[in-house]
């Protein structure tokens, strides 16, 4: 909590600036639901990840606020979730030069967000319904904070849902490719 504070004080001063360092996106995404899997397996929920390989992920970026954008979706996602899955999903949306643009989406098959409340779901302190905060806790400035993060990666962020069904939270960001890339270390099945 003190930490979503300080980095709303931060972002409403315009203080909040983004790192530029090299980072693999894939090491990011499995770090990230490393950390959530013991929540969502506690819950009897699957966690799964979707990142096509043979796309670049050695980018340069801030994988910091990219992991705290990630873990802020992710956590909310087994948050609502009684039962089913959440499947993270990463896709590149265009190359161009040493320009890369990704797309994520978190899906979850928890309560859903009436189509109303969605609209509002980025404001401060605003959850889906009044009784989701004393249900699930939480201070409802995370997705604010994380609409503040993906725009200053170039990116915009949106949700879909169905009230009973689950909900799907998308965001893009920007980043650029390493010009020297390391060689992954990753050892894939041939086909």
């Amino acid at each position: 909590i003190i930490n979503d504070i300080l980095d709303l004080s931060k972002i409403e001063s315009g203080r909040i600036a983004l790192d530029s360092v090299n980072f693999d996106l894939l090491a990011i995404v499995e770090r990230t639901c490393e950390l959530l899997a013991p929540r969502a397996h506690a819950k009897g929920l699957e966690l799964n990840y979707i990142l096509d390989p043979v796309f670049p992920s050695f980018l340069i970026g801030d994988p910091g606020r990219l992991r705290q954008v990630l873990m802020n979706l992710i956590g909310n996602a087994i948050k609502f979730t009684p039962s089913g899955e959440v499947v993270v999903k990463c896709e590149l949306l265009s190359l161009s030069g040493e320009d890369v643009e990704w797309q994520f989406s978190i899906s979850d098959t928890g309560i859903g967000i009436p189509e109303k409340k969605l609209r509002k779901i980025f404001e401060l302190f605003t959850q889906g319904d009044s009784s989701s905060s004393r249900a699930f806790g939480g201070t409802g400035v995370g997705l604010t904070i994380s609409q503040h993060l993906v725009e200053l990666m170039h990116g915009r962020i949106w949700g879909e849902s169905v009230e009973g069904k689950g909900s799907t939270f998308y965001f893009t960001a920007k980043f650029l490719l390493q010009p020297h890339p390391p060689k992954p270390d990753r050892r894939y099945p041939e086909e």
